[in-house]
């Protein structure tokens, strides 16, 4: 079998359950980068110095055998291909997307959805699908499907009428939620460049470090060889889950301080690096601090 990178091996139809299976991948105590995308390895600008950045982390992590890749995302399994093609990353072997309400691994030609996650999914949502919760929800005049390539498998998201009451929404919708047999949760922002509001419908409980705990699951990789590497509040969860972290430099000062504290309430300070660099350079410098590169 190949990797995503175009190396022999890799990981295989069936994941391993057991940690002992790793053995069977011909790797002796692999590595397991868990990583977000937006911010984190793709930069939010578009230069030459972090074209060259991407470059340079992509090199250090292919030809890897010890090291399985994963990207740990909020965009949709379209969107998160075009950040890959578009900036050139290493293709993962792994792929968490929509807020950790989807898994998808890579078989060689496609990235396919795990079934043991989407069945978990499924049971965390109550058992009804995201048609379910669009025909329950879409009634409502305050309430505007999103695209297509922001729905995902398990996760419904709506754009908000910019003139309604948020708390007044949420009271409303929450009974018809229950009343289909919904347990999720509903997490609204606003887009102010759009004017917008931004509703998306989860599975209650589930968030990116959900994702991550499945993959050190069903890897088997054992957990003082996984780093995760983030940049964002929507990454703190898996920060903070006990694993090797790297917080790039470009992180918000008041993220990190926050981040800090947390930690040391759970003395686990030492598990976190502050990389210096921003984006895929911070990876990269994190990568090295931990040994992995």
């Amino acid at each position: 079998m190949w990797d995503a990178r175009g190396n022999s091996y890799r990981v295989p139809d069936t994941l391993p359950h057991d940690p002992a299976d790793v053995t069977r991948m011909n790797i002796q105590r692999p590595w397991l980068l868990a990583t977000d995308m937006d911010g984190t390895v793709i930069p939010l600008e578009d230069t030459p110095r972090r074209r060259r950045e991407v470059a340079a982390f992509r090199e250090a992590v292919t030809g890897r055998e010890d090291l399985l890749l994963a990207y740990v995302t909020g965009r949709h399994l379209a969107l998160a291909e075009d950040g890959i093609q578009a900036f050139g990353l290493p293709r993962p072997d792994l792929l968490a997307t929509d807020v950790g309400t989807a898994v998808y691994r890579w078989t060689g030609a496609e990235f396919r959805p795990d079934p043991e996650y989407a069945d978990l999914m499924r049971d965390a949502m109550g058992g009804v699908t995201a048609g379910d919760l669009r025909a329950a929800l879409l009634p409502d005049p305050a309430l505007e499907l999103q695209e297509e390539d922001r729905q995902g498998p398990h996760k419904v998201s709506f754009y908000v009428d910019p003139g309604v009451d948020e708390a007044v929404l949420l009271d409303r919708l929450r009974p018809i939620l229950a009343e289909a047999g919904a347990r999720v949760a509903l997490v609204f922002s606003r887009d102010e460049l759009r004017g917008v509001g931004l509703l998306d419908v989860l599975p209650r409980g589930v968030a990116k470090d959900s994702a991550v705990r499945f993959l050190h699951d069903r890897t088997g990789v054992e957990e003082e060889r996984l780093v995760y590497a983030g940049d964002s509040g929507n990454d703190r969860a898996a920060i903070l889950a006990g694993y090797r972290v790297v917080v790039v430099g470009n992180a918000p000062e008041g993220l990190k301080e926050e981040l800090r504290e947390a930690a040391r309430e759970r003395r686990s300070l030492d598990r976190l690096y502050f990389a210096k660099e921003p984006y895929a350079a911070g990876v990269l410098e994190g990568l090295r601090h931990w040994g992995v590169v």
